[in-house]
């Protein structure tokens, strides 16, 4: 199997009477600044030192930190389970770091009170290989789903985008986004517990989903609020705490971007960063190494940040 441990257990912390903490699976050096941030320069990271590092970017040799990890959100007696990362024992050819990984993730969400069959539902916000591997597991040879009472949430759209029995399979060469679908989405589709929404659905009070394309196109939000708190897991709309001095950053592996269409996430990210500054919404994404996320405030480029444990 492959790489060393890395899956911890973050703090909790609340969003008025809803108690969340997130689950890492994986934190490692992945690229470096110019393998995909080639538009921001070192100097400008090197600017930004003394935030970055050590938890975001090594200066001598310019590696980026990647965080994998899902966030477990208890509200009202409901377990809620926003994206799956990457899984044990998946292939993943076109992601090496990724093929075969052996983590303890579901000993880490044990210990925070929430065995599989805990979970009431599980949020996916966009299908990337990295947001869903959990989805299922190895029975033998089988792969079965990991949550067999949970409801998996999906976007109509990103469900469409990538089917391989949908319209646009033939124009889809993504090897690997072919094996995630077999492996993690199929498995949860034949034991029925797929449930597609579109535009924006409410999981229950307080919790909603909101389609934001861009990234992918069907990627979504998942929103919470709760009393006088609320906060907004952003998925992928937010891959680097760089991009919150620079919104308009966006990554590329290449000559192509990562993003399905970049202008659309550039002006999403300013919109849903700029809401968050005025309301102190607290602004949690997939992949920054933070225990609870960030509160943002505007700043003379873009936006600063405090650590979302301070507040």
């Amino acid at each position: 199997m492959n790489g060393s441990d890395t899956a911890s257990l973050g703090p909790k912390y609340r969003i008025g009477r809803i108690e969340a903490r997130r689950i890492v699976e994986w934190n490692a050096h992945l690229f470096t600044r110019d393998q995909v941030f080639p538009d921001s320069s070192r100097q400008e990271w090197l600017a930004q030192r003394s935030w970055l590092e050590p938890r975001f970017w090594n200066a001598e040799n310019d590696a980026v930190t990647l965080t994998i990890q899902s966030f477990l959100l208890e509200s009202d007696g409901k377990l809620v389970l926003v994206d799956t990362g990457i899984g044990n024992g998946k292939k993943r050819p076109t992601a090496p770091p990724f093929e075969n990984l052996s983590t303890s993730f579901l000993e880490r969400l044990r210990e925070a009170g929430a065995a599989p069959e805990d979970i009431d539902t599980v949020v996916l916000t966009h299908l990337h290989s990295d947001h869903v591997g959990w989805n299922t597991r190895l029975d033998g040879e089988v792969w079965v789903p990991t949550f067999p009472n949970a409801r998996y949430l999906i976007s109509q759209a990103e469900f469409d985008y990538w089917n391989p029995e949908g319209s646009r399979a033939a124009g889809n060469p993504d090897a690997d986004q072919a094996l995630v679908f077999a492996d993690s989405i199929a498995p949860i589709l034949a034991s029925n517990q797929v449930e597609l929404w579109t535009g924006s659905f409410s999981i229950a009070a307080g919790l909603d989903l909101e389609q934001v394309p861009g990234h992918t196109p069907g990627s979504a939000v998942l929103k919470a609020r709760s009393e006088q708190d609320s906060a907004v897991f952003v998925g992928d709309l937010l891959s680097t705490p760089m991009m919150l001095s620079q919104p308009d950053l966006c990554a590329k592996y290449g000559d192509h971007w990562i993003d399905d269409d970049p202008d659309r996430v550039r002006a999403a990210r300013r919109d849903l960063l700029t809401r968050a500054a005025h309301a102190h919404t607290r602004v949690v994404p997939a992949h920054v190494n933070a225990d609870a996320g960030v509160f943002v405030t505007p700043a003379s480029h873009g936006f600063t940040a405090s650590d979302g444990m301070a507040a």
